[in-house]
């Protein structure tokens, strides 16, 4: 499980890095897509509301 959790942290800074955004950042937005999806609502909806948020995010930095 350990091994799992650091490969995340590993890809999240990797992603974060590449596209000029703070890792912290990263993970409040994974937090709250996770709070606010919806469960009958099918992965790949989901992962394009996951997507559209993260965009928004990197279009509109705070």
């Amino acid at each position: 499980m350990k091994e799992i959790r650091r490969r995340e942290i590993e890809l999240l800074a990797k992603v974060c890095h590449k596209h000029d955004i703070s890792t912290k950042l990263a993970k409040e937005l994974i937090r709250s897509a996770e709070k606010y999806s919806y469960e009958n609502v099918t992965q790949k909806t989901r992962t394009n509301e996951y997507a559209d948020l993260i965009k928004q995010f990197i279009n509109n930095p705070q």
